[in-house]
């Protein structure tokens, strides 16, 4: 789990300490982290697994008002989906950006109708999910890519040792791919990102073309971007 807080903007500003979270499963929390959880400023709880994944685990804040279940991945486009060319996890992200296009804007759209205060987005892991929404959202901001990319790294930080014990579990192809789709590379997010600007004209453009508007865009930028230090 961390806040996203500081992050420069484009032409002055940053992102506004506490406005965006990001995170695991919040059912990996133990006591002690609930309760402090608990007593933080939040007024969203965006969750971006399958209503599968959510069974199986169950939220520790499903009864909150808070909470919302808003699947990245759409179910109905996973079907077309064609996994022999994605032989990179780049080209999952790229894939997915094109395939679950609605479920993406749909998640976007939740932070920026969110009641005022933080919002906290999480998928299981909080990699890869919770990383496309991310720097989606940071990159339509104004926050430079390699700032988005240095974020997305962490990950790789944050879930070292858990994934390192898969990964030795396996041998061959399956080591290889599964440390793959384990990875947290700055090129990955970065391709991610590039395929948005080559397509759609950027994060803002795939957004807008996706169906955010362009008011729930100005509503998106009101709450996250602190422009006190922005130059005129």
């Amino acid at each position: 789990m961390r806040d996203l807080g500081g992050l420069p903007v484009a032409g002055g500003g940053s992102i506004r300490p506490g406005a965006l979270i990001r995170s695991d499963s919040l059912d990996r929390l133990d006591p002690d982290g609930l309760l402090a959880f608990a007593e933080q400023e939040v007024s969203l709880i965006l969750d971006l697994r399958g209503p599968g994944e959510a069974d199986q685990r169950p939220h520790p804040f499903a009864d909150d008002p808070r909470y919302r279940l808003v699947p990245m991945i759409d179910p109905r486009r996973e079907r077309t989906r064609d996994r022999s060319v994605e032989r990179t996890l780049g080209m999952i992200y790229r894939s997915s950006l094109d395939r679950n296009a609605r479920c993406i804007v749909d998640g976007v759209a939740a932070i920026a109708d969110a009641p005022p205060g933080g919002v906290v987005v999480h998928c299981a892991v909080g990699k890869d999910r919770t990383g496309m929404i991310v720097a989606l959202v940071l990159s339509a901001l104004g926050v430079p890519d390699e700032e988005i990319a240095n974020d997305y790294q962490l990950s790789a930080d944050c879930l070292r040792d858990e994934f390192d014990e898969v990964i030795a579990s396996l041998d061959g192809e399956e080591r290889a791919r599964i440390a793959e789709r384990m990875s947290s590379r700055r090129e990955t997010i970065l391709q991610m990102l590039e395929h948005a600007r080559e397509h759609y004209g950027g994060a803002e453009g795939y957004l807008l073309a996706q169906g955010l508007g362009s008011d729930r865009l100005q509503r998106l930028r009101n709450r996250l971007v602190d422009a006190g230090n922005a130059q005129s």
